[in-house]
């Protein structure tokens, strides 16, 4: 399964892919509380389709140029701690 973060200006989108299967979409518009939000929205994306984080095997993201540098960095930051801690899992 694969864990597209976009955001595009205040728009952000949570999709949930098997392979090129868009399996579900969570997508909210929001300025201040990204870095509140964000975590909490991808757990209720995986608990409502019954997957576990660790079928999670890649999160991309998709980040557009008139979002701003602060949610570009945040999102960019939850991707790559996803990335380290599916390497750790692996050992």
């Amino acid at each position: 399964m694969i864990l597209q973060i976009s955001l595009d200006g205040n728009d952000i989108k949570l999709t949930l892919k098997d392979g090129r299967k868009r399996v579900d979409e969570l997508s909210w518009n929001d300025e201040y509380t990204l870095s509140e939000k964000l975590l909490p929205n991808i757990d209720d994306l995986l608990r409502k389709n019954k997957v576990s984080k660790n079928k999670i095997e890649k999160v991309t993201t998709k980040i557009s140029k008139t979002s701003g540098v602060t949610s570009a960095r945040i999102v960019r930051t939850v991707a790559a701690a996803w990335k380290i801690s599916l390497e750790l899992y692996k050992r």
